[in-house]
């Protein structure tokens, strides 16, 4: 059994494509204070066609109005200023300056990850953790930078994860399997508690209570039944075997913790940087060969930081807030 809600595909389909650009279209449009009663009318009738129609209105009106892309836009409107004037075309009225403020933030808008943006029901920023109610009374945890749109109906439950990691505890319902669905793998579940994590080498799942049954996208083999204290990897389409783990280290960010043993410097700083905002670059190679065990903060990833650059041969400058340079 697989979700079945209106975007099947993980990419977005053209039905969602085109209800997009005439959600955007429709916001430029009413941007304009002189705007008909007619359009509004016309603007009414497209929005309750669907449920989807007044959704993807709301996820577009969202975006726009998010504080990042607000900046942005400012950016944008400062840019299309300058080259109005250039062109002497100063008569052109505001709703032509917003749909050439609007061209540039879309060109700006990849490192905002909008897409996500549009397509989730919930997500995270760096260093944001989250717990959301699902509809049949079940719970999601949303760590760091992390996203899910839901598909629930009477027959199944599905989470799609959009990108990062979610730790879910579900409510037992025999009659109505619960699905979590990402790029390679698909976990089915009825009552339990696990975590899926979307990396770019692959999935990881692991599981704290009861069982879980994970099946590769691709079909390349057998579901894996994977039981509490055990974790399994998906890379390359395949599915590797379920490994022991030690459940405390595992599921320490729930707690806002890191937990590390002999692990090389690069690789702790590789999971701190899903915490920081911005940008950490680490130019000393050989320190990052260096093992390090520890418990740190993922809440305060600057101050986790300066407690392993203390106890490391490095460096550290601050050029910004948002990045620091290891030397």
């Amino acid at each position: 059994m697989q979700c079945t809600d209106d975007s099947d595909d993980m990419a977005p389909s053209e039905e969602e494509t085109r209800l997009r650009k005439e959600a955007v279209a429709w916001f430029i449009r009413l941007q304009n204070k002189n705007l008909s009663q007619e359009d509004r009318h016309a603007f009414e009738a497209w929005q309750v066609q669907s449920s989807r129609h007044a959704r993807m209105y709301r996820k577009v009106s969202a975006v726009w109005e998010s504080p990042e892309l607000s900046a942005a836009a400012a950016v944008a409107a400062r840019a299309g200023s300058s080259w109005l004037k250039a062109k002497a075309v100063l008569s052109l009225r505001w709703p032509v300056l917003t749909v050439v403020c609007l061209v540039v933030v879309i060109v700006l808008a990849g490192q905002f990850d909008v897409v996500t943006r549009w397509r989730s029901d919930y997500r995270t920023e760096a260093g944001e953790r989250r717990t959301v109610e699902l509809p049949d009374g079940s719970t999601a945890t949303l760590n760091t930078q992390s996203a899910i749109v839901l598909a629930f109906d009477d027959e199944v439950r599905c989470v799609r994860l959009l990108k990062g990691e979610v730790f879910f505890n579900v409510q037992r319902d025999a009659a109505r399997p619960f699905l979590v669905e990402s790029e390679e793998t698909a976990v089915r579940a009825v009552g339990t508690a696990f975590v899926v994590r979307a990396e770019s080498s692959g999935d990881r799942v692991t599981v704290l209570d009861g069982a879980v049954e994970v099946d590769s996208k691709a079909k390349t083999a057998s579901p894996v039944v994977v039981t509490a204290g055990l974790q399994i990897q998906a890379e390359q389409n395949r599915l590797g075997r379920p490994q022991a783990v030690d459940a405390p280290t595992a599921f320490a960010w729930l707690r806002g913790r890191l937990v590390v043993q002999g692990l090389p410097f690069a690789l702790v700083l590789e999971e701190l940087r899903r915490y920081h905002p911005g940008s950490i670059m680490l130019l000393n190679q050989p320190a990052g060969r260096i093992e390090v065990t520890g418990t740190y903060n993922i809440d305060d990833p600057v101050g986790a930081l300066a407690l392993l650059v203390k106890t490391l041969p490095l460096s550290a400058i601050s050029l910004t807030d948002r990045l620091i340079i290891l030397f």
